[in-house]
């Protein structure tokens, strides 16, 4: 039987230390980042090296290979990538992030954000990155930004169909008429070459999780369409990345035919993924490994730890707030892409509230929810396991379940389970609608996982 082994990352977002210099700046953006900034570097070097010492045929970036596409950022990660190129074969894909589509580069120094920062054109990302994929393609096709899609075989049995699907021409993720006739004419051929074809793009097909989590702008438009339209032309794997979460999932379009996606996590965020998959006639063997440490200022980091506190940070940051102030209330707000000035008013009911639940254990809020007569599903033997834990860590566990694909998974009706739906079931009740009825199935979705797990699983 034939056998190939591939490795699959995403979402580097490189960071060049060159555009951060201490000051409550850059403490701003980046505690309210789950991913890492000045670490990417440092991580990278660790994955990298890792995965030149592994007995993996290829390795495939899934886009978003710089923070917000400036030149320096570009110029130190191409320079990763040749060290790594010298082991293993690498085929990248770019996307947004890599030729800063908001147009909002940033430095930080002090306490001023400046964007007098080059940024890398996105008609000159194909060139740039020539050497990583298309200039071993089979096929390529450059897309109307200038940046390419292209096809190229691994070992005797697999070819790689990388996709950039930056713009479809109607303002979201996806392709183009003529792009996408390339794209299925380039899957028939595989199959008439005996090929078995892996798909690479940046923008997910399937909203996993929830679409209320993962829908709008993490997927390609017209999600459906594309996805089925995919699937009925012969591909059967796409790996993607931006939503910095683990996942599979698989799509089956009218027709009856199926495609399975694996969504990447972000290298730099937690848990710093890096998937290997193993490649046979009878389809894939998924095994994720995760960066184990990386030296960061002479000083050994353990990933998943710091990587885990970057994400608790989201949450901790706007709870600590409260003590500091109104103003630093507001500025943690609209660092999280909030509308910090609009919310500032709420500050003098939003901090004793935010008081009382970092400081509210499970039996607290059982209590609370039994006197609102809101805790109908909940039983009394449920609360004893957890009694004396904090609500505030429920919180993490969740987080951390939805970017690493539920891998602790809790079966419905649990203990667990029956508290963390506590929460949705009492919103459900205090005002039944369409969007308290979809949170209520987002909890359900992270605490009890899907078919498929992504740390080892067959697809």
């Amino acid at each position: 039987m034939n056998t190939t082994k591939l490795t699959f990352i995403a979402d580097t977002h490189h960071f060049s230390r060159t555009l951060a210099k201490p000051g409550r700046a850059y403490d701003l953006r980046s505690g309210s980042d789950q991913k890492c900034l000045n670490e990417t570097g440092a991580i990278i070097d660790a994955a990298f090296s890792y995965i030149a010492k592994s007995d993996t045929d290829a390795v495939m970036i899934a886009g978003d290979i710089t923070n917000d596409g400036e030149m320096v950022s570009h110029e130190e990660f191409r320079q990763k990538l040749y060290a790594l190129q010298k082991k293993k074969n690498v085929y990248i894909i770019s996307a947004t992030h890599d030729w800063c589509c908001d147009e909002n580069p940033r430095k930080f120094e002090g306490d001023n954000v400046s964007h007098d920062v080059p940024t890398m054109p996105h008609e000159k990302l194909r060139d740039y990155y020539f050497d990583f994929g298309p200039k071993q393609s089979c096929s390529e096709f450059i897309t109307h930004l200038g940046t390419c899609s292209y096809t190229v075989d691994i070992g005797e049995n697999v070819r790689l169909l990388a996709l950039n699907d930056d713009q479809n021409g109607k303002g979201r993720a996806g392709f183009k008429d003529d792009h996408f006739d390339w794209i299925e004419n380039q899957i028939k051929k595989a199959k008439a070459d005996g090929k078995i074809m892996i798909g690479m793009e940046h923008h997910l097909l399937i909203a996993h999780v929830h679409p209320l989590i993962t829908g709008g702008g993490t997927c390609v438009g017209d999600r459906e369409i594309v996805a089925s339209r995919l699937a009925d032309a012969g591909l059967r794997y796409m790996f993607v990345g931006h939503s910095h979460m683990q996942a599979i999932d698989k799509f089956t379009s009218e027709k009856g035919n199926s495609i399975t996606e694996v969504n990447v996590g972000s290298l730099c965020g937690y848990p710093s993924p890096i998937v290997n998959v193993t490649v046979t006639d009878d389809g894939l063997e998924i095994e994720t490994d995760h960066v184990k440490n990386f030296v960061y200022d002479g000083e050994v980091c353990d990933t998943i730890a710091f990587t885990a506190k970057k994400a608790y940070d989201l949450i901790d940051r706007v709870f600590e707030s409260v003590d500091m102030g109104k103003k630093e209330f507001s500025d943690r707000l609209t660092a999280l892409q909030l509308n910090g000035e609009k919310l500032a008013p709420l500050y003098y009911v939003a901090k004793p509230l935010l008081k009382a639940v970092d400081k509210m254990t499970v039996k607290d809020l059982y209590k609370l929810l039994k006197t609102l007569r809101l805790a109908d599903n909940v039983q009394k033997s449920d609360i004893i396991p957890y009694a004396n834990k904090p609500v505030t860590d429920f919180m993490h566990e969740f987080l951390l379940s939805f970017m690493d694909g539920s891998t602790k998974r809790h079966e419905e009706g649990s203990a667990y389970y029956n508290i963390v739906m506590s929460v949705g079931d009492a919103l459900v009740k205090i005002k039944p609608c369409k969007l308290t009825g979809d949170f209520r199935q987002t909890l359900h979705n992270v605490v009890c996982g899907n078919e498929y797990n992504i740390n080892h699983c067959k697809i």
